[in-house]
This record gives C-alpha cells, sequence and structure tokens, in this order.
C-alpha cells in the first residue's frame, strides 16, 4: 500500500520507518495477545525449573508476528521469495502455537522444524555456496550448501527457544540481531530482506516493554520459533552479499552460549533433549543474579559481537577478520571461565523466582 512512498527514501529511513511502524503494531496488539493468552489458558505455570512466580501468558510472540505481517503488507514488497519465506515459515509457527497449548515431543518439533528449512531454503534457492573463513575459503556443492543451511537453521531454531528463559534476553537478541543484519543487508543491497529485519526489529521492541524488566507476558515458543527461523533464513540472505561468517556474529551470543552448553552436556552422557538450567544466563541466575543485570550483561555481549560483525564485512582483508574472529573467541571464552567459577562460589540447585505483575482472571481481563 505504502511501497511507493519508501522508495525515495534512503535504506537507512526507510528500515526506520518500518521499524516504527512494526513496533507501533506489537504495542497494540500486545494487550490483545495477553488478554487471549490468559482466556485460552496459554499460560507458562511456574515450576521447580521456572524463573518466576506468577502464572504468565505466552502469547507474546504473536504480537510480534503478527506486527511483522501487517507492517510487510502495508510497505513490503510482494515478492514470490518473501510470500514462499512467509508462508513455510507461518506452518513452523502454527506446529509451536500447538505446542504452546499441548506440549510436543521433541522429536516431532524438531522434524517439522528440519522440514520447513529445508523445503524454504530449496524453495528459495538460500543454499549456501561456501564457507569462508581467514586465508581459507571451503566452496560447498549444492547439495551439501542445502544441508548445512537447513541443520543451521534448524539448529538455531531450537537455540533461539533454548535461549529464551529469562526477560528481554530473546526480545534483546531479537532487536540487536536484526538490526545488524539489516545494516548489513541495506549496505550489501538486498532489497526487501532490509524490510523484513527492521519489522523483526520494530516487532520486538513493541513486546519488550511487556517483557521487561518485569513480564507481565512471554514470548513462547510460536514467538521464539519464528524470530529464530526468521533471524537463521536472514544470515543466508546476507550471505549473498558478506562472508557467512559476518553475517553470523550479530546471533554470536545464543550460538555461543547454546553450542557450548549441548557439548558440556554430551562429554557429561547428559540428555540433551531434556530440559536444564546449565546455560550461562541461567547459571548466573542461579547464583543470584536478577533478571535485569543478566539481560544487560547479555545486551552488552550482543552489541560487541555486531560490532565484530560490521567490522568482518567492511574490512577486506584476512588478518583483520581472523583478528575479528580470535577476539570474539577469547570475549566468550572469558565469559565462559568467569560465568562457571561464579557459579562454583555462589550457585545453587535453586533458581531464585523474578517477581512478575500478576494476570487477571479471564473474567477481569
Amino acid at each position: 500500500m505504502f511501497q511507493n512512498l519508501l522508495q525515495p527514501l534512503s535504506p537507512l529511513a526507510q528500515g526506520l520507518i518500518v521499524a516504527a511502524t512494526a513496533m507501533v503494531f506489537s504495542l497494540v496488539f500486545g494487550p490483545v495477545m495477553r488478554r487471549v493468552g490468559t482466556r485460552l489458558h496459554v499460560v507458562d505455570v511456574p515450576n521447580q525449573r521456572s524463573s518466576h512466580t506468577q502464572i504468565v501468558p505466552r502469547t507474546g510472540g504473536v504480537a510480534i508476528i503478527l506486527a511483522m505481517i501487517c507492517t510487510m503488507a502495508l510497505m513490503g514488497k510482494p515478492t514470490a521469495p518473501l510470500l514462499v519465506a512467509m508462508g513455510l515459515g507461518a506452518m513452523g509457527s502454527i506446529v509451536s502455537f500447538i505446542d504452546d497449548f499441548v506440549s510436543l515431543s521433541s522429536l516431532v518439533r524438531l522434524l517439522v522444524h528440519l522440514g520447513v528449512a529445508a523445503v524454504s531454503i530449496f524453495m528459495i534457492q538460500l543454499h549456501l555456496r561456501e564457507l569462508a573463513l581467514p586465508f581459507w575459503t571451503l566452496p560447498f556443492p549444492y547439495w551439501v550448501g542445502l544441508a548445512v543451511a537447513a541443520l543451521f537453521v534448524t539448529g538455531f531454531i531450537n537455540f533461539f527457544n533454548f535461549m529464551d528463559g529469562i526477560n528481554g534476553i530473546a526480545a534483546s537478541q531479537g532487536i540487536v540481531g536484526a538490526a545488524t543484519l539489516a545494516v548489513l543487508l541495506a549496505m550489501g543491497g538486498a532489497g526487501n530482506s532490509v524490510l523484513v529485519s527492521a519489522a523483526l526489529v520494530g516487532g520486538c521492541l513493541g513486546f519488550l516493554p511487556y517483557n521487561f524488566p518485569r513480564a507481565t507476558m512471554f514470548m513462547g515458543d510460536m514467538g521464539s520459533t519464528t524470530i529464530g527461523f526468521s533471524l537463521a533464513m536472514l544470515t543466508l540472505i546476507g550471505a549473498r552479499h558478506w562472508p557467512w561468517v559476518a553475517c553470523l556474529l550479530p546471533l554470536g551470543v545464543f550460538i555461543y552460549d547454546a553450542t557450548f552448553t549441548l557439548f558440556k552436556r554430551l562429554l557429561r552422557g547428559e540428555n540433551v533433549l531434556k530440559a536444564h538450567r546449565e546455560h550461562h544466563y541461567q547459571l548466573l541466575i542461579r547464583s543470584g543474579w536478577s533478571h535485569l543485570r543478566v539481560t544487560l550483561l547479555q545486551v552488552g555481549l550482543m552489541l560487541l559481537c555486531s560490532a565484530a560483525a560490521l567490522v568482518y564485512a567492511t574490512r577486506d582483508d584476512s588478518l583483520t577478520r581472523l583478528f575479528v574472529l580470535l577476539g570474539v573467541l577469547t570475549m566468550f571464552a572469558a565469559y565462559s571461565v568467569f560465568v562457571h567459577r561464579h557459579f562454583a562460589r555462589r550457585g545453587n540447585d535453586k533458581t531464585p523466582k523474578e517477581t512478575t505483575q500478576p494476570v487477571p482472571s479471564p473474567e477481569s481481563a
């Protein structure tokens, strides 16, 4: 509807307008979805693993998704790849919404995510062509590039879902990660993908007041899986213009934490599909840190990763890129050492409860 009004503007101006529009939509949809979640009893009930004390609706992700859809309908260009990605992404979202009602098995969710990722990448031809590292480039045959891309998207969907465990952390990754990807995509001339990234930024910004610093609503599996899918697909689009590593760095905090914890549990012989409290952010919470403090630390790490991504993309010499990667890895190693030593001194088996704003009954909602 308003596509022609955006055309004369710079990519930065277009992105800001789209993000602001999506934020307004998300802010408006938020209370509506909170009420829907309460009435349909799509809520998070505290248990022994929870970091909260009150029953909280987990339909906030629907507000983000609706905000993105409405914004792109008004301002986006209805290209075939965009429609295919949105349609297939919606299938995964529906399964996740069902999971918010009735818990599905981990295997069912994993197979759905893998199917959606593989079909989306095949239909849009977003297979990875190569893995370009400093001083070394590994080209991928078509089917290898397709498989690696599908496994990455599936993995990151679940990584994002795993990391969505305290107030503001997932929305912050959506904001910082999507904003950095929007800049990279704009610099690469990726067009409509810039608007998708900007709409994701705005949707998460509009959701944030309902989730941080106090939570009146959670994102839910529908929100976390859809945002994870969107961010992962945007990195594959970015890989058409920049080294894929540069597009992965803005998501580095979630990728590192989830991967580190996965291998740590594998080495212990634990069931990696079973719920746990071993992520870095969870160990800090178990050491007595507040949600506010942990999330702000995470945001700081995200911003450093995003700065590294921009340097990696814009500096076309291998030595600089190598120093950037080594710097990020050193930062993560120091982060792991700090968290695990801190937990060894002050951690316990109980998760401190974060006060949440109580949810009204369906009659009063």
